[in-house]
């Protein structure tokens, strides 16, 4: 593609040769015209072609973005002129949108040197129909607001003191959230309370306390029903996507643990 442009902007006249040496311009990079000396660079066209879908056989398309780049050089010449590129806001803009397309480019290398392969996806397919086992559970829960609630209603149900209901109905007086969230599978609560959970019955309570945003609850099984879990194809999508996202914020852990970090500020006592 990059010969087949040049060619055509050369044999049409658009440009009327090509500069390789401008500071800041790398040996493998064609300059197709310079602006008060700065450099229009034939990939700086072929990104801005790709961005706005113009082949390389429109030329009249070619021949409107070249002067559309050209113009927006010259713009940006008048504003370093009258100092603009110097206001602090300007350069903090130019350094995010910097730092934006290096962590772009830099991801997306990544992620063509080590791409999801089928394999990890049906790791992990197989992985999640492990844990979700064989069955589903319905489920009703008590939201408290401690753990130790929890454990002394379930001491009391246990020991035969009350009944389920019992407990259900103190806590609706009380304006406890009781709620049935639906079916869940095993895989989608901690694996300590999915031991505890798997072999329930229909009206049995769930002996450990589930944690979670909203409180500690304690679970009662309204209803179980058999587990037939999705064809691998429905759900391969979404599983890579989930693989390339852990993936992405491991990098990121690992690129923040090299990375040599100095604050420059001294900390505000009352903000730590």
């Amino acid at each position: 593609m990059t010969r087949k442009i040049l060619f055509s902007l050369l044999i049409l006249g658009f440009i009327g040769g090509c500069q390789t040496d401008p500071d800041g311009v790398g040996e493998d990079e064609v300059v197709l015209v310079l602006v008060d000396g700065e450099p229009i660079t034939l990939p700086m066209l072929e990104l801005v072609m790709s961005a706005r879908g113009v082949g390389e056989d429109d030329h009249d398309g070619m021949r409107e973005l070249l002067d559309e780049l050209i113009g927006m050089r010259a713009i940006a010449s008048a504003a370093e002129r009258e100092g603009i590129a110097d206001d602090k806001s300007v350069r903090a803009e130019r350094r995010v949108r910097d730092l934006e397309v290096l962590n772009r480019h830099y991801i997306n290398q990544f992620q063509r040197e080590y791409p999801v392969t089928d394999e990890d996806i049906e790791a992990v397919y197989q992985r999640q129909v492990e844990r979700s086992g064989d069955r589903q559970y319905r489920i009703e829960t008590i939201t408290y607001p401690d753990q130790a609630t929890v454990l002394r209603e379930l001491g009391r149900i246990d020991d035969g003191e009350k009944e389920y209901a019992d407990v259900r109905d103190r806590a609706e007086s009380e304006g406890l959230s009781v709620e049935q969230p639906g079916w869940i599978d095993l895989s989608q609560v901690p694996e300590s309370f999915a031991a505890a959970l798997e072999g329930r019955s229909a009206g049995e309570v769930v002996t450990l306390p589930l944690e979670t945003p909203q409180g500690w609850r304690l679970v009662q099984v309204v209803d179980t029903r058999a587990l037939e879990p999705p064809p691998l194809a429905e759900v391969r999508d979404g599983i890579a996507r989930s693989l390339m996202q852990q993936r992405r914020q491991a990098l990121l852990d690992e690129m923040r643990e090299q990375a040599e970090i100095e604050p420059m500020l001294p900390l505000d006592e009352s903000t730590e």
